[in-house]
């Protein structure tokens, strides 16, 4: 009877033993996985919003990319037409050559000092007056080439007189122009130099 009674507290202690091995394997190595599986299925779930999230900015880069040459062509418009320097020898001869282009002659030429424009930070404007002579429709042209799509420059035709020449039997007319071109220089760096050769 002894021995059934040892037995039994052998046994008793072995469930026990057993249970508190269990408890302490639970808590000091099971639980501590759990929660780190549980950290690391929230890593999972935010590393998936974030992919989520990249390719949806992948995507529209890849279309603003097929659009890249258009807008770099649009921005290298914009900065021909606002040069950063004054430009005014090139312009003044780009004037001249448009002039004789379509019979136009371009003379008296007055380039005023650069003005900055309030409402628009960092830009400038010269006044240029001209006097430009040649038929109606030769003088048409060349305001059409001054103020139209074929001006790479900013310019800005502020004021005409036409004056008719009674007197000429090829009714030559000349016209006063009064034009602004527009320039935008490094910020900072003030006005613009202007030199007319």
């Amino acid at each position: 009877m002894m021995g059934s009674h040892a037995n039994r507290l052998w046994l008793l202690a072995g469930v026990l033993i057993t249970a508190l091995l269990v408890a302490v394997t639970y808590f000091l190595m099971v639980a501590p996985t759990f929660a780190e599986a549980d950290e690391l299925a929230e890593q999972t779930r935010t590393a998936r919003t974030q992919a989520i999230g990249l390719r949806e900015r992948l995507v529209d880069l890849q279309d603003k990319k097929k659009n890249e040459k258009k807008l770099t062509a649009t921005r290298d418009a914009y900065r021909d037409a606002l040069p950063s320097g004054s430009g005014v020898p090139a312009f003044l001869r780009q004037l001249q050559a448009d002039g004789s282009a379509v019979g136009v002659n371009v003379s008296g030429i007055t380039v005023g000092t650069p003005e900055p424009i309030e409402s628009v930070g960092g830009v400038w404007s010269i006044q240029i007056q001209l006097v430009a002579d040649g038929t109606a429709a030769e003088l048409n042209k060349f305001l059409q080439q001054l103020q139209g799509s074929a001006q790479k420059r900013a310019v800005l035709i502020e004021a005409t007189t036409l004056e008719a020449d009674a007197s000429s039997t090829t009714k030559d007319q000349r016209i006063n122009l009064t034009v602004r071109a527009f320039v935008a220089p490094p910020l900072g760096s003030g006005a613009p130099a202007v030199t007319t050769d």
